[in-house]
């Protein structure tokens, strides 16, 4: 072979794998960019096998905790609806201002939802919205359904519904990032005697000022930020007295900022013989980190530096 024939054989070389690498980029720009191609199967938290032919290009987003992990995933640009829970997100957000408020899902109609023309429906796997998922269904729409109870729970939906969306792998290292913020709490507070732990008492904006008790997020987040919620004893959320609190002498009150009561108010509430009222241990907790959404992480390190500022100065 003459010395001109081989040297076009090399440049020819060159281009093929030029190419093949061009090619290569190409093709993962494309899944990090939510255009995974290829069907994308997932198991719901009904144990339902939910398939798609490719990721979803129009999201109807009906749970705020689904709709700011989806927005956390850069994925808001394929969001075409919301429900009036998650507005809060769309309207502190950029590039957002074309999604559509759905209002209340209870109030959703299957039409109302065609008319979106979704690939991907996100919605609670409630009871109550049975019915409603059926007939989506029924319809020819796709749903994926999630009831994350519990910060576990949070984590596992979050790499589920990355895998919907076709951001898998931006799931799995949002989720790698949480573990490992949770893992730093643990570390100190797993430890603790029920003599080590503050006594706690926490009051949501909603319901007239309900408590919290064992089997809630807020109660495991509590616990695991190293503190002893004193109401414990209780199950879900109800309206506790203001006697009651007294009785149990909470060390630290925690209070959801969007609560109409004061601080000051709680504390003429309370009297100064609650620990908690004469320590100025009373802390104001943004609502939408209490949710089961990516942001309870910031919950549990704002409540473990309340708890034991010692530990997490």
């Amino acid at each position: 072979m003459n010395k001109k024939a081989l040297a076009t054989l090399l440049v020819v070389a060159v281009l093929v794998v030029a190419s093949a690498a061009a090619a290569l980029i190409f093709l993962n720009k494309d899944a990090s960019d939510g255009g995974t191609t290829g069907t994308i199967s997932f198991v719901d938290d009904r144990g339902k096998t939910v398939n798609l032919s490719s990721a979803p290009q129009r999201i109807i987003s009906l749970g705020s905790a689904f709709t700011e992990i989806i927005f956390d995933l850069d994925a808001q640009d394929r969001v075409v609806a919301v429900d009036k829970s998650s507005m809060w997100l769309v309207e502190n957000n950029t590039g957002t201002e074309n999604i559509t408020n759905l209002q209340s899902v209870s109030s959703l109609s299957v039409e109302s939802i065609m008319n979106q023309n979704p690939d991907l429906v996100v919605i609670w796997n409630f009871n109550m919205y049975s019915t409603f998922i059926s007939n989506m269904e029924n319809a020819g729409i796709t749903v994926a359904t999630f009831y994350p109870k519990n910060v576990s729970s949070i984590l596992d939906t979050i790499k589920v519904l990355g895998k919907a969306i076709g951001e898998e792998s931006k799931a799995l290292e949002m989720v790698s990032d949480m573990q490992d913020r949770i893992d730093a709490v643990l570390e100190k507070t797993s430890d603790l005697t029920e003599s080590e732990r503050p006594k706690v008492y926490l009051e949501l904006a909603t319901g007239g000022g309900k408590t919290v008790g064992n089997g809630t997020m807020s109660n495991d987040l509590i616990e695991m930020a190293g503190g002893l919620n004193i109401f414990n004893n209780g199950t879900g959320n109800w309206l506790a007295s203001s006697e009651s609190i007294v009785e149990k002498n909470p060390d630290i009150i925690i209070i959801e900022d969007s609560s109409s009561k004061t601080n000051d108010g709680l504390k003429t509430a309370l009297g100064s013989t609650v620990t908690a009222v004469s320590g100025d241990k009373i802390y104001r907790i943004d609502g939408t980190t209490l949710t089961t959404s990516p942001s309870v992480v910031d919950a549990l390190e704002n409540m473990a530096k309340w708890f034991h500022p010692e530990l997490f100065p």
